[in-house]
């Protein structure tokens, strides 16, 4: 039984990690190209995203939300609330892209000036938020068909989709950016058209999929769906405002700096989003897999399904903390082309490799709350770690105005978060 346990959370878990993992390599691409044109469009680059990523990860509940009820709807074979559910969740999508593109197209010249660049920073920033925001509804319309992919089990249509995204987005990244010479706007414009490429594959997909399922004739109760999505959706809406603003609260911070620590503080972060992917991937299977096992009431298997998860878990966090502390210079120097010796200590190395250990835990519990529907309790842990790392931030930096501060900030947060995430899941 352990062993099918193992496999179910290999075959689902793979794909996602494969997802996962090409987004921000991709990014990581997009700022070694950034940095071949210059250190300011580098950090340039590093601000636009910042803001772009408050609204992405604002609207994350579009798939934390959606896999998990649509297994759920799967498993018991309620196929015409599914279908519902499903057109429901896109429609919700492309509104909230078009907002989101509006608003972030009024505001982009206030947003970043909160970061205080220079002049120059300034334009380059704006050329690329405008024109990577273009492309918010396909982002978004992309991240619901994929979740609803995850929840029917088809989790390799997501490393599809992202493999389309990352292809694209290199190739356009260098003929706009680099070939025609329109740097930090050129790159924007490239994963906007990314985007739009991989939310073409990825509806074709989820139609091609839902035609093979046949509808009931049994009437359904659209309006308690709905609540049913609003209901869960505010909770990780709530979840994940806390969590990006405390995040740009990071980036923000290192802004005060200087030109050099805005460029480090987006790598390592960068950096930091490839190292939790591993542990990510199984958090977000493990949303379909316990919202199955629950659906089939098979309490037994469960709780042998959380313990194989705090297992390879374990095994992950042991070495992402190991080979960050021991590689991670080199690893900043691969990505960025430039040497922060004058900012990179023992200290901030020690600091990345333990947030990456700690972090692994607090992903676990996300995506096990999620599976066991407890949204509520996902919620308030994030709220209120997020709010913790804030105020240590905010009274260290009083007296030591360092990146080493911020990282000692987030991973008070992330220790709230693992506590408080095993201690509601249980």
């Amino acid at each position: 039984m352990i062993n099918n346990v193992r496999k179910d959370i290999w075959i689902n878990s793979y794909p996602i990690f494969l997802w996962l993992a090409l987004e921000p390599i991709v990014g990581l691409i997009d700022s070694k190209i950034a940095s071949v044109i210059n250190l300011e469009t580098l950090s340039a680059i590093g601000i636009g995203e910042t803001i772009y990523f408050v609204f992405i990860w604002i609207f994350i509940f579009l798939a934390y939300g959606t896999t998990p009820l649509v297994s759920s709807l799967n498993t018991k074979n309620e196929i015409n609330k599914l279908n519902y559910f499903i057109k429901f969740g896109r429609n919700i999508s492309i509104l909230l892209g078009l907002g989101s593109f509006l608003i972030l197209y009024l505001s982009s010249g206030y947003l970043i000036s909160t970061f205080q660049p220079t002049e120059s920073i300034k334009l380059l920033s704006s050329d690329y938020l405008i024109y990577r925001c273009i492309g918010l509804p396909f982002y978004l319309v992309n991240m619901h068909s994929t979740a609803v992919l995850r929840g029917l089990k088809y989790a390799k249509i997501t490393f599809y989709s992202a493999l389309i995204v990352s292809i694209s987005n290199i190739v356009f990244s260098l003929f706009f950016g680099l070939f025609l010479g329109l740097g930090a706007g050129g790159i924007g414009f490239a994963s906007s058209l990314a985007f739009f490429c991989a939310s073409i594959y990825s509806t074709i997909i989820l139609k091609k999929q839902l035609n093979h399922f046949s509808p009931h004739q049994e009437n359904i109760d659209k309006s308690s769906l709905r609540k049913k999505f609003f209901s869960v959706g505010i909770y990780i809406l709530i979840r994940s405002l806390f969590l990006t603003i405390f995040m740009a609260y990071l980036r923000n911070r290192a802004s005060l700096m200087s030109m050099e620590e805005i460029a480090l503080q987006h790598i390592l972060l960068q950096l930091w989003s490839v190292g939790y992917i591993f542990v990510d991937a199984i958090a977000i299977a493990s949303q379909t897999l316990i919202a199955e096992l629950i659906s089939k009431k098979e309490k037994f298997q469960k709780s042998i399904l959380q313990k194989e998860l705090i297992s390879v878990t374990t095994a992950i966090s042991f070495f992402l903390a190991i080979t960050t502390f021991s590689f991670l210079k080199y690893f900043i120097e691969i990505f960025s082309g430039n040497n922060f010796n004058l900012y990179f200590d023992l200290e901030l190395r020690a600091l990345v490799a333990l947030s990456l250990f700690i972090g692994c835990y607090a992903f676990l519990w996300d995506g096990v709350l999620l599976g066991l529907d407890r949204s509520k309790q996902f919620s308030f842990l994030t709220v209120f770690s997020s709010i913790a790392g804030f105020i240590v931030c905010a009274y260290l930096l009083r007296t030591q105005n360092t990146i080493s501060t911020l990282w000692i900030g987030l991973n008070v947060s992330l220790v709230f978060r693992s506590l408080l995430g095993y201690l509601y899941q249980k």
